[in-house]
């Protein structure tokens, strides 16, 4: 069976809470805490545009230049600052990718091409991927649908750090991820095993004729491209490579890690009320220095994320100000 094999279809596409949908389904949710996201005023729900998205990221990529630059003419001593510095840069181009996978959007057109090449691309993953694991985030968090969600943490501080540890391999296993999304193009067979490990589908669905994870296959190459890129300017210049990229991206996978881990408690939910939005999720590191590094882009002001899965992350401190005023004791507080 081919790519364009007319057999192939989107299982997804007649469940309410997917994609597109996310936004109607939070509406309908029911709620035990007289909480609700109609009340909120229409200024606080502006949305993330691809012209805002695009100067964020090109602000981070003016930041790498100087950082870059910084660790070119700086002491050694100044490395490991300097090193935690571009880690962190190179996590708010997640942020800003992630950001960019709530934005409804059909087809890809040239700036989301253009932010997939800068933001998704060096922290090797594909807008294709991004949208497909955390869109099912938002819509089963805590479920277990949910791909994120991680089982016995609580009151168990090993597993909690072992998580945080895996996060080293993070960006050598997503790389891996190309050969395999592009055999898994070719070859159905495949589909499950890329689907279900490199995607993280929890759904338990069969994946072979999935449109979506095809596509997803197909994305694989352009950040295959990037890689191989990576590889020759750590050939030329192994030095340069390894510690202003290689070494400091090591860390974003850390902090990737981390900060997932700060974002939710993680209990088994069974439903998509408010009421366990709230119970589930957590604001954190919400200080201007946290944001430098374990937050950045107001990623912290997670609750409010969850809530509003489309606003911009630029406009999440209002939105969870006005929440926070208006419903003080319902509002979680930060971690």
């Amino acid at each position: 069976m081919s790519a364009h094999d007319p057999e192939l279809h989107d299982p997804e596409l007649d469940d309410a809470h997917l994609v597109d949908d996310l936004e109607s389904s939070l509406d309908a949710a029911r709620s035990e805490t007289k909480l609700s996201r109609s009340a909120v005023p229409r200024e606080l729900l502006r949305t993330a545009t691809r012209s805002g998205l695009l100067r964020m990221a090109l602000e981070e990529w003016a930041m790498l230049a100087v950082l870059w630059t910084a660790m070119l003419l700086t002491p050694w001593w100044c490395y490991p600052v300097l090193a935690l510095l571009v880690a962190g840069r190179l996590h708010a181009l997640g942020i800003l990718m992630h950001d960019c996978s709530h934005m409804p959007m059909r087809d890809k057109d040239v700036v989301v091409r253009v932010l997939e090449v800068l933001c998704a691309y060096p922290i090797a993953t594909t807008m294709n991927a991004m949208r497909y694991h955390h869109l099912r985030h938002h819509r089963d968090s805590g479920m277990r649908s949910d791909p994120y969600f991680k089982a016995n943490l609580e009151g168990r501080p090993l597993t909690y750090a072992l998580n945080v540890l895996r996060g080293a391999v993070l960006i050598p296993f997503w790389t891996l991820r190309v050969p395999v999304g592009l055999l898994a193009v070719v070859w159905p067979r495949a589909r499950n095993v890329y689907g279900r490990v490199w995607l993280q589908d929890r759904s338990g669905k069969d994946l072979t004729h999935s449109r979506e994870v095809v596509d997803c296959g197909r994305a694989e190459l352009g950040q295959g491209v990037f890689q191989a890129l990576v590889v020759a300017a750590w050939i030329a210049s192994p030095r340069e490579v390894l510690f202003g990229y290689v070494i400091p991206v090591t860390i974003t996978g850390l902090l990737a890690a981390w900060r997932l881990l700060q974002e939710h408690n993680y209990v088994r939910a069974e439903d998509r009320s408010l009421a366990t939005i709230l119970a589930t999720t957590n604001d954190h590191h919400l200080r201007w220095i946290d944001k430098l590094v374990l937050a950045p882009r107001n990623i912290g002001h997670h609750v409010a994320h969850h809530l509003h899965p489309q606003v911009g992350l630029e406009h999440l401190p209002a939105l969870r100000a006005w929440y926070v005023e208006r419903f003080p004791d319902r509002y979680p507080r930060p971690q």
